[in-house]
């Protein structure tokens, strides 16, 4: 169990059908949990995007560099 949660009674005793006090308030902050999650999802896939199209620029130079290396050795020795 969590800091701060009580146990819950067993099922289809009288106390389980009474809603607890805080219902309200541990809606809410289910609600602002989820939120906080979806953002963080979203941030992820942000993230991740950003971090392919780097990738691929990364790729990019790379390939350029090796082909002009390759050129200026070919012309140089040939």
């Amino acid at each position: 169990m969590m800091p701060g949660e009580t146990q819950l009674p067993p099922a289809g005793t009288a106390a389980a059908a009474v809603p607890c006090k805080n219902c309200g308030v541990l809606q809410q902050n289910i609600n602002e949990y989820v939120a906080a999650l979806v953002a963080l999802k979203q941030k992820m896939i942000n993230g991740d995007r950003l971090l392919t199209e780097y990738q691929q620029k990364c790729t990019d130079i790379l390939y350029f560099s090796i082909s002009s290396l390759i050129e200026v050795v070919y012309q140089h020795f040939l």
